[in-house]
């Protein structure tokens, strides 16, 4: 397989990501279609053409088998995908695709296509739109691999888009297979994993949020040096907080600390409670600040689903404090002591008493 210059250019339609949507990619096709751009001949009118062979792709790609006649065939398949895909136009100069000299046209207006994808665990949709370009060192870093490339590829369209993150069912998704094989093509394709951060959900049970990733040319030691200290002067400053936090219930609590005054904590019930109970003004002040911050960032409707769940939560408190005091209050009823007559008889104790007062 031939490698591609660094700064040679490709661009891939996001809606190539599309999953359960009719422009989908295969990993196969995604390898070809980003190669079929990297193959063009300097000196063509158009820009978006490119003249090829059958042969010469799968050359290019280091596809060859022992069963050639296979090979070709599988090629074929793939090109007409990408075709009745609406992302190329082909024309050969022969009836069999695999016999001619193939003229083959990106769809340049694919760029500009939009598609939506719901789950069941998402409640906004995935949308896929615009496009992510290509170069050649990103395109080496998938090693022949056309699963590689679509997350090396998915990795340069998302890390463009500020806060974003990528669940493992995404994952599963986008590359089409299961969750452990998702996760093992991730973590040995070249993207270097952050994971996301833990926090607890309302049960209590310990929670993480979806990782980000970065593609690994773009990691320098120098940034790997940074990010750890980053983490260690977040500790300094947490403790510094906490020095001024005087509400002895959350004083020692990194996770509502943490929570309402770090604007990368995600916020959640606990945070919120503190925030709307505390008599600690340093608290008071923190949340306050995330939720201007929130606010900038669109995010009013956090708060608003915090204050709902919290007014839930307190009812539920008062209705089961309710149901207690009822049955106790029942329970002291039957008790009524004009009718108690006790069935307790004291043990006469021959033990003179001096032995114990003396």
């Amino acid at each position: 397989m031939l490698k591609m210059a660094k700064k040679t250019k490709a661009k891939l339609p996001n809606v190539a990501f599309g999953f359960g949507t009719k422009f989908h990619l295969t990993a196969d096709e995604i390898m070809v279609y980003i190669h079929i751009q990297f193959a063009k001949q300097v000196g063509l009118m158009d820009s978006e053409v490119t003249r090829t062979t059958v042969d010469m792709l799968i050359d290019d790609l280091g596809w060859w088998t022992s069963k050639e006649s296979r090979d070709r065939s599988k090629m074929v398949k793939i090109l007409e995908s990408l075709e009745a895909k609406g992302y190329i136009t082909i024309e050969s100069t022969s009836e069999k695709m695999s016999k001619g000299i193939l003229t083959i046209t990106i769809v340049a207006e694919m760029r500009e296509t939009k598609a939506e994808a719901s789950v069941k665990w998402k409640v906004n949709t995935f949308k896929f739109l615009g496009y992510t370009e290509i170069y050649g060192d990103d395109y080496n870093l998938a090693e022949k691999d056309g699963q590689k490339l679509i997350v090396v590829a998915y990795v340069l369209w998302r890390s463009g888009v500020e806060g974003y993150k990528i669940a493992n069912k995404e994952w599963e998704l986008v590359l089409d297979v299961t969750d452990k094989t998702a996760r093992e093509i991730v973590n040995n394709t070249a993207v270097v994993k952050i994971s996301g951060v833990k926090y607890k959900d309302e049960n209590g049970q310990v929670k993480q949020e979806p990782n980000t990733y970065i593609p690994e040319k773009k990691v320098s030691a120098k940034s790997k040096m940074e990010r750890a200290e980053q983490i260690a002067t977040n500790m300094t400053y947490l403790e510094k907080f906490r020095e001024k936090v005087t509400d002895i219930e959350y004083k020692h609590d990194d996770e509502v600390l943490m929570e309402l005054n770090d604007s990368k904590t995600k916020l959640t019930w606990k945070g919120y409670e503190a925030w709307k109970e505390t008599d600690c003004p340093i608290l008071k002040e923190a949340g306050n600040r995330k939720f201007e911050i929130l606010e900038k960032a669109g995010q009013t409707w956090l708060k608003k689903n915090l204050e709902e769940d919290y007014l839930k939560r307190k009812q539920n408190h008062e209705q089961q404090k309710m149901l207690m005091d009822k049955h106790l209050e029942s329970l002291m009823e039957s008790m009524d002591e004009s009718d108690f007559t006790s069935s307790y008889k004291p043990k006469i104790n021959n033990v003179d008493s001096h032995i114990f007062f003396d």
